[in-house]
């Protein structure tokens, strides 16, 4: 009986994945550690208290890298879960397709409520 094992491949080939997770994490927690410090020491009430915070395009564009930096992270992370723990290539395929066009949605939506939602 002949077993045949798949390549390893190279070894270096986890290290991108390995720096987006932890660039991202970085990010993420600095971020809602700037947030949450923000709404203690000045919060926000109501709707037009939102809108003027969201008016400014530097804070738009850090929630943008915010929603990015998640996304990113979250891919990563179940990417890693469905090498690990999904055995067909198909199933892999199939639920990262699903995976990917459902971060893809979320983003896009994201864009659309920090960019046209405020116009």
């Amino acid at each position: 009986m002949v077993v045949r094992s798949r390549p390893l491949g190279s070894a270096r080939r986890g290290v991108a994945a390995f720096l987006v997770q932890r660039a991202t994490s970085l990010y993420l927690g600095a971020f809602t550690v700037y947030f949450i410090l923000r709404l203690a020491l000045a919060p926000i009430g109501g709707y037009q208290d939102w809108a003027d915070y969201f008016a400014s395009g530097a804070v738009r564009l850090a929630w943008l890298l915010f929603v990015g930096s998640l996304l990113a992270h979250v891919w990563t992370g179940l990417r890693s879960i469905y090498m690990d723990y999904l055995p067909h290539d198909g199933w892999r395929f199939g639920v990262s397709l699903a995976t990917a066009f459902g971060l893809i949605a979320l983003g896009v939506w994201a864009a659309q409520i920090l960019f046209l939602g405020a116009a």
